[in-house]
């Protein structure tokens, strides 16, 4: 029973440690919001301890997004932690602030007890392809549908346009979900990182039992650099990050921040 609790716990910490934000500027004014935003190429390293009763483990991950050619692009997610790994990869076009997922891939080892998954998303077909289960799934593609990596993305975009509430579709394992943000408003944290100035959103859900928030630093690429994870008032676990790093530039975001 503990053994399948903690891969259920350790599962949900390490996907939720996959939604990053990644727009090239965030902009206020209506006539701005229509720009074309530019995504910006980065490796985000995050940490985390979670805790339950007697147990603790520490989660080290990586996120890195990178450009393929013009307008495909790629997004991995690579989590260890002592008794379980996980990896993501999503390839994507973007184009007028609109990401279209192309392939994902789910692994994951030791603990987590969970089948692997290959998509193939077919935008002209309108369809989903399951390519571990070679089945289609005509009847779950909505307008805008993001994968379990890119929906993050594409809320990112969403708020450097200025939008303040805004709700994805969102293929998850066997279906698609509507998945609603709020912009929350801006406030200083300190983290591993460093000190920065944020931008705090929530994911807006049903239940108010469950509370989970985002920050992400106000500053190019807005990194996610801390998320908090609530249920019944109890924080179930925190994840932050301790380096942002921008290849193009060849410099730390936290190097910066730390000045």
């Amino acid at each position: 029973m503990i053994q399948g609790l903690l891969r259920k716990q350790l599962t949900s910490i390490l996907v939720a440690v996959c939604a990053t934000i990644t727009p090239n500027s965030a902009v206020s004014d209506e006539s701005e919001a229509q720009t074309p935003q530019t995504l910006t190429p980065y490796s985000v390293e995050y940490t985390s301890e979670y805790r339950i009763g007697w147990f603790s483990f520490d989660i080290d991950a990586t996120r890195t997004l990178e450009q393929r050619s013009d307008n495909l692009w790629r997004v991995d997610f690579d989590a260890e932690a002592s008794i379980a790994s996980l990896r993501e990869t999503s390839d994507f076009i973007y184009k007028d602030n609109q990401i279209v997922p192309v392939n994902y891939s789910y692994r994951a080892s030791g603990m987590i007890d969970e089948p692997d998954r290959t998509l193939h998303f077919v935008a002209d077909a309108e369809s989903i392809e399951d390519l571990e289960k070679d089945r289609k799934r005509d009847d779950h593609w909505q307008e805008g549908i993001q994968d379990n990596l890119t929906y993050m993305l594409q809320a990112s975009i969403e708020v450097a346009k200025g939008n303040t509430e805004f709700t994805l579709p969102v293929f998850e394992k066997s279906k698609t979900k509507p998945f609603r943000f709020r912009v929350v408003g801006k406030e200083e944290i300190k983290i591993k990182a460093g000190t920065f100035d944020a931008i705090k959103i929530e994911q807006v859900r049903d239940s108010k039992k469950r509370e989970v928030y985002a920050w992400l630093a106000d500053a190019p690429g807005y990194p996610l650099i801390r998320l908090r994870d609530k249920k019944d008032g109890k924080l179930r676990y925190q994840i932050q990050a301790t380096k942002v790093h921008y290849p193009q530039h060849q410099a730390e975001l936290s190097d910066n921040s730390a000045q």
